[in-house]
Parts: structure tokens; C-alpha cells; sequence
């Protein structure tokens, strides 16, 4: 079984039938409504609208699941806010409104999707391709100006009749009237934004590396669309004759085919991921049914699995197979083995031939060595593990409350936390590992370990702040400490830090390190930790005094 890519497909290509299906019914709906009764009309019509917002409602719910940037994921889902508010306004006037008026404002508000649609558009084209922290430049928001002023302009129509003028006498309706100037200036701004767009995306899709033709596609067919549409060829008139429909769709086409190509980053695609991997891996639900594998796992019995949950298991002489629990089921891996099993069988060979010739003494000695060498990485490995395992299971714990976590704003503050469980992990390790090579490091080693978490803390809204010296060099064992005492104050008052500012400075033969922290909680029991401590009007103050490096 391989990793269900083919189910996986399968089911992407019924959605795609599905979409395809509900398309094809509502332009159905509207050949029904143009050619029958009032009653049938008005069903169709409706029929039509459900299915069109439903389509938008859907949209909007798989790019908030797929999209990884935040700026290209909150353009999107604006865009498809406006498709599903350009609807809804639509159904009202021609199904629902009952007065004049209702109906001539819902015809007025047709123009809210029609300029923020386009000028979105742009917005999104700037944003293809790009990184996932990129944000949109502060002069893309200009745009907004023109966009807000044009909007104005036809809502207030009524006051000024600047943009749709009516004759004098007449009822005000979109069945009788005549464009004044200021409909022009509308017409011109979305003209624009939409030209602009197209140009932007064309210009971009050179950069992508797979299926580039996709949105060029998309674009192609959407300006053939509007010149038929514009021709007033009849049989476009009762296919696709309902703009508003039609304009929506093709934007949705055009920015899904973006994703389709990698112009917009997504989260998808773990599957086949996971199936080309080198390390052979499977995963299984708790009966121990396989859900995903990758293409060099070997099969495994479902007994096989069951021991490996107790003891790790040994299928032959160099593969090792072990099974961990995890969220929903069970991870299962290979390991090779041959290096340590042939190892130790040389081990045993030198061992018994030892007496007949010295010359095997030599290379049993390298063997030791190599098994030696081994085992002093697991030594560290579980030196790491003994003094970070605090951390460690706070981490699992975060982790937890993530995954049962569906406030959005916590669920941020949360990752946040574990990017700083994480980055102090990672650090920790590396500080222990310089040190088990050599006593000195250079203090900017300290000094990104700092950064790196003050990057987890600035996520959280929390202002940070590092000066350090450059050139100094201090022992590592003092690194460790101090990084060891930062991190237990980020742990008692995370939720409460305001900022935090750390200072390292060089004093004769020595270096002062000072870090000043604002919170509201009490920080008293660390001062035994350090060589000075004070609480100011809730800023605490703790100093540490260490020895330059080659003092004594």
C-alpha cells in the first residue's frame, strides 16, 4: 500500500466532477429561467445563487486550510468574501426586493465586489511567488484610496446623480437610466486594477517551475469572455450571460490554477512527501491497518507490528524495526543495523585470532574505536535528552493543547511558545556539544542562542532587545548557565513579559551580563541563581559577573 496517492487523486479528481457538476446545473438553472415561467424563474434563480455561494463558501474554507502565507491567504479569502456579498446583494434585488429602493441600493452594490474585486487582484499579483513571511509593500494599501472614493461615489448616487443619472418624473431603476461622468471614472479605476493584475500575473508565471501555463490559461479565457460577452453574441447571453457569475468563476480558476502551480505557496503535497523518503517509514491507524508508507518500507505482518509496540524487533540479521505511538495511530521504522552487527562480529573474530597473530590487535583496536565513537554519540544524545527534559515534555504538552486548541489567536500564541520550547532545545544541544570539543567559545555563540529565542518571542507581541560585545570569548560552561537561567525565566513568565533587554559587557578581566525583564510576576526565588538581583516598579534586574576566557 503506498501511501493511498492514488485514493488521494481519486478524490481530488471527484471534487473537480463535482464542481464541474454544480457549475453545469446552475447554467442549466439559468436556461430554465430564461425560458420559463415566473415561478420556474424565480426557483431557478435562487437554485442557481445557493449554488454558486455554496461554491465560493467552499473555497474560501480550502484556502484558509491550504495556503501557508498569511498576506496571500487573507487576500484570497476577501476575495472570496466579495463573491459570496456580490451574490447575495444580486439575489436580493432580482428575488427578494420589495421596494424600489432596496432594489436600486442592491444594484448600487453590485459596485463594492466590482472595484475591491480587482483591486484585490493586484494586491494577490503582487504577492505570487513570493516567501512565506513576504508581506505586501506599504504602497500596495494606496490602493485602497481610489477604490473607497469610487465606491463612495456610487453609493451616494442618489445626492448627487453624478454616476447614474435618471430622468426627471421616472422612477429610479436600473431599467432606465444613462451613465454620467463619474461612472466613467469607475469603469476606468477597475479597467486598471484588472489590466494591471492580468499583466502582473503573466509577468510572474514565468517564474514558475511547473504548469506556468495554468493562470496564462485562465487569463486568456477570461478576455475572450469579455470581448464575446461585450459583442452581445446571443448564445453567450443565455450560457453566460449573467457576468456576475461568470467573472466570479474565472477568478476563481485563475487563482487556483496559481496554487496549482506553486505561485502560492500550500501546505499540501505531505503524501507524496512521505512516500519518496529515503528512511523506510510506515504509518497505521490503531488497528494497525497501514495508512501511508514510503515506496522502500518493507511489508510487515500485523504481529511483527504488535511486538514491535513491546520491544524493538529484529526481522533479520541487519534490520531493526521499532514502533512508537503517535496522535490516531502508530509510526513504525527500519533501521540498518549491518554497520554495528558487522562491527561486532569483527569485534568477535579479533577476539578468538587474537593469539595467533599480533597484527590483528591493530585493527581490533580501530573496531573499538568506531563502536566507541558510536557510543559517545548516544552518550550525548542522552546527556541532551537527561537536561532538557523538562522542556521536552512541556513541549509535548503544548503540542497537546495545540491540536485541542480552536481559538485562532491562541492557537498563534501557543506555536509561538513551542518555537521557543523548540529553538532553546536545539541551542541547549548545540552549547553541549561545543563544550564536550572545547572550553572557550566565542560569546556571539551566547549571543544567537539569545536571538534566536528573542525571534520566538517577538511572535508573541513581546518586545526584545540584545547588546553584546563582539570578539570577547568566555568558557562554554558559563554560556550554558546563562542560557540555562534565561530560559527559566522565560518559562515562569512568559504570559506576563512586557519586553526584555539583555546586556553583556566586558569589566577589566571580566564580563557582566545583565538582563532586565518587566513582568507581573514574581520573580524573587531567582535571585539565589544570580550575583545580583532587584525588583524596580516591576522591572527585574538580574547581573551575573563571569570570567573572561583563560582566567582563573
Amino acid at each position: 500500500m503506498r501511501c493511498n496517492t492514488k485514493e488521494l487523486q481519486k478524490n481530488r479528481n471527484l471534487n473537480k466532477i463535482i464542481i464541474a457538476g454544480l457549475v453545469i446545473v446552475a447554467i442549466i438553472c439559468r436556461i430554465l429561467g430564461k425560458v420559463s415561467s415566473r415561478y420556474i424563474y424565480i426557483i431557478a434563480g435562487v437554485l442557481r445563487t445557493l449554488i454558486y455561494i455554496g461554491l465560493y463558501i467552499g473555497w474560501g474554507i480550502s484556502i484558509n486550510k491550504r495556503v501557508v502565507q498569511k498576506a496571500a491567504k487573507n487576500t484570497l479569502l476577501f476575495i472570496s468574501g466579495l463573491m459570496i456579498f456580490w451574490f447575495i446583494v444580486r439575489s436580493i434585488k432580482y428575488f427578494f426586493a420589495m421596494d424600489v429602493n432596496v432594489e436600486r441600493y442592491s444594484w448600487y452594490s453590485y459596485y463594492l465586489p466590482m472595484l475591491f474585486i480587482p483591486q484585490a487582484a493586484v494586491q494577490m499579483a503582487v504577492l505570487l511567488g513570493q516567501p512565506e513571511e513576504y508581506t505586501l509593500p506599504k504602497w500596495s494599501k494606496l490602493l485602497y484610496i481610489p477604490t473607497t472614493l469610487c465606491s463612495l461615489l456610487v453609493l451616494t448616487n442618489d445626492f448627487h446623480q453624478l454616476v447614474f443619472s435618471f430622468s426627471a418624473g421616472e422612477v429610479w431603476t436600473d431599467k432606465g437610466y444613462s451613465y454620467a461622468w463619474g461612472y466613467y471614472i469607475v469603469l476606468l479605476w477597475d479597467v486598471i486594477c484588472a489590466v494591471s493584475a492580468f499583466v502582473l500575473m503573466v509577468y510572474k508565471c514565468r517564474s514558475s517551475r511547473r504548469k506556468k501555463y495554468l493562470p496564462i490559461i485562465g487569463i486568456c479565457i477570461s478576455i475572450i469572455y469579455a470581448i464575446i460577452y461585450a459583442s452581445g453574441a446571443e448564445w453567450m447571453q443565455v450560457i453566460g450571460g449573467d457576468i456576475t457569475a461568470a467573472l466570479c468563476l474565472m477568478f476563481m480558476c485563475i487563482f487556483e490554477s496559481c496554487l496549482h502551480c506553486g505561485l502560492i505557496q500550500t501546505n499540501t503535497g505531505y503524501e507524496q512527501l512521505f512516500e519518496v523518503c529515503t528512511m523506510g517509514a510506515q504509518i497505521t491507524d490503531q488497528d494497525y491497518h497501514v495508512i501511508y508508507t514510503s515506496a522502500n518500507a518493507m511489508k510487515l505482518s500485523e504481529m511483527v507490528m504488535r511486538e514491535a509496540e513491546k520491544e524493538e524487533v529484529r526481522i533479520d540479521k541487519k534490520t531493526m524495526i521499532k514502533n512508537r505511538p503517535i496522535q490516531g495511530g502508530h509510526i513504525l521504522w527500519q533501521e540498518d543495523i549491518e554497520d554495528i552487527m558487522m562491527l561486532l562480529d569483527r569485534l568477535e573474530e579479533n577476539r578468538k585470532t587474537i593469539e595467533e597473530s599480533n597484527c590483528l590487535e591493530q585493527e581490533n583496536y580501530q573496531t573499538k574505536a568506531k563502536i566507541y565513537m558510536l557510543r559517545e554519540k548516544n552518550r550525548l544524545y542522552d546527556k541532551l535528552q537527561t537536561q532538557t527534559a523538562g522542556q521536552i515534555g512541556l513541549l509535548n504538552e503544548l503540542l497537546i493543547r495545540y491540536e485541542e486548541e480552536e481559538d485562532l489567536a491562541e492557537s498563534r500564541r501557543l506555536l509561538a511558545k513551542i518555537s521557543l520550547i523548540g529553538t532553546y532545545i536545539k541551542r541547549y544541544g548545540n552549547l553541549i556539544f561545543i563544550g564536550e570539543r572545547e572550553a572557550v567559545s566565542d560569546i556571539a555563540e551566547l549571543g544567537a542562542c539569545l536571538e534566536e529565542s528573542f525571534s520566538s518571542l517577538r511572535l508573541m507581541g513581546i518586545e526584545c532587545a540584545l547588546t553584546a560585545p563582539a570578539g570577547e570569548r568566555i568558557y562554554v560552561r558559563d554560556a550554558v548557565r546563562i542560557y540555562s537561567f534565561f530560559e527559566s525565566i522565560l518559562e515562569a513568565c512568559v504570559d506576563s513579559i512586557k519586553f526584555m533587554w539583555v546586556k553583556i559587557r566586558p569589566c577589566g578581566e571580566e564580563m557582566v551580563f545583565c538582563m532586565e525583564v518587566e513582568s507581573e510576576d514574581d520573580l524573587n526565588s531567582f535571585f539565589d541563581k544570580t550575583d545580583q538581583g532587584e525588583n524596580e516598579d516591576g522591572i527585574w534586574k538580574f547581573t551575573f559577573t563571569i570570567k573572561k576566557a583563560g582566567e582563573k
